[in-house]
């Protein structure tokens, strides 16, 4: 029981770790009319938080693993609840930026810590596991325009991230006192990453950058062929929604097929990706939204698969950084794409990148990785091959 309530909880704290980086895209438009910027720079209030949270991903692997990972986990939300809550004192463009920078630090000590921890605690299980947490991104960016924009529209678009900052802090005190004493600490960290998941970074590179890029743009996209933002973030919120079955689905699949999901759920997202550029139709956001979301948890656990017990938030925190560098480059290209040739030509770089990570699967399965040496008989404390 006491582990369901810390997946919970976790899971929560997930969620609103994505609500609060994608208000931006949900609120796209009025933030471009109100600060009279161009869609590069929406996509650089992307890339102002997403820098600094690939940066932080393996040191935070690492104070995780070493001081023990709830502390750090409840210091991240509230580090994250705090700082995008300053978003109402924002002015001008600029400020956002800053506001962005920091909200991205303390989002990106949360990533490593959690995913060791859950995996530790599942073990064999963790594929479904980490399904049910990567369902954080779905929830959370499907339940962010049903909150911000209503608000947004009635009140003042800064007025959003105070809301969602409120909400996110009780998640922080529930984590505190629901869950007693340090939960998954052990008993040697170690700094260090085998060779063995740069392939694998590689493809999570291009497809956290695809991801990121199309749910930035994907609002403005739709009412650029004619539908009205409240139409536009309410089909937004169906493709987030539709994820959530994603996520859970591909969990049990990766604990039943192992990582060739992994290839399968990229070849989709490319098919999906493409299909919707060339027929703009709402039908393709249900396929499109579920395999979107399946990408997180499988992946996840096959990074988990390449590391041992000391250095197992160092390798998710690396895996997750080189992703997330992606994720940084991903919406301002994009953007600064759209401004030069329109949203068509500049989207098809999406499915090219998903199809591009597939490829990289494929090559990496055919490797024989070398097995974690806490995972090898009588070389429990053995250091990785770096």
């Amino acid at each position: 029981m006491q582990k369901l309530i810390i997946l919970l909880l976790i899971s929560l704290g997930w969620i609103f770790n994505y609500s609060h980086r994608m208000a931006v895209p949900s609120l796209a438009p009025l933030i471009r009319e109100d600060l009279h910027i161009t869609n590069a720079e929406i996509g650089l209030l992307m890339t102002s938080l997403l820098l600094p949270y690939a940066l932080i991903q393996v040191p935070a692997g690492y104070i995780g693993d070493k001081i023990g990972r709830k502390k750090l986990l409840i210091l991240s939300i509230l580090g994250y609840s705090i700082s995008s809550a300053f978003i109402v004192l924002t002015r001008d463009y600029w400020d956002m930026l800053i506001v962005r920078f920091i909200y991205g630090v303390f989002a990106g000590l949360y990533y490593a810590p959690a995913t060791a921890l859950i995996s530790e605690a599942f073990k064999e299980r963790k594929g479904s596991a980490l399904g049910f947490f990567m369902i954080g991104p779905a929830i959370g960016t499907g339940i962010t325009p049903l909150i911000v924009v209503p608000i947004a529209l009635t009140f003042n678009w800064r007025l959003s991230f105070l809301v969602l900052s409120l909400l996110s802090s009780i998640v922080a005190v529930l984590l505190a006192f629901a869950v007693r004493g340090e939960v998954s600490k052990p008993e040697v960290a170690r700094f260090s990453i085998p060779r063995t998941v740069f392939l694998l970074s590689l493809a999570n590179f291009l497809g956290l950058g695809a991801f990121f890029a199309l749910l930035t743009f994907l609002v403005s996209y739709l009412v650029s062929q004619g539908a009205s933002l409240e139409k536009a973030s309410a089909m937004f919120s169906m493709l987030s929604m539709v994820g959530i079955l994603g996520s859970i689905s591909a969990g049990f699949l990766y604990d039943r097929i192992g990582k060739v999901s992994v290839s399968l759920a990229f070849i989709m997202n490319a098919l999906f990706t493409f299909l919707i550029l060339i027929w703009p139709n709402p039908i393709l956001l249900i396929p499109l939204g579920f395999f979107l979301y399946s990408v997180g948890g499988i992946i996840t656990a096959y990074t988990s698969e390449k590391a041992g017990k000391e250095n197992l938030g160092v390798v998710m925190g690396f895996v997750n950084m080189v992703g997330f560098f992606g994720a940084t480059l991903g919406p301002y290209v994009v953007g600064r794409l759209i401004d030069i040739t329109g949203y068509r030509k500049a989207l098809l770089l999406i499915p090219l990148a998903y199809l591009t990570s597939a490829l990289l699967i494929f090559l990496d399965m055919g490797h024989r990785h070398r097995q974690p040496s806490s995972l090898r008989p009588g070389l429990s404390e053995g250091p990785f091959e770096v």
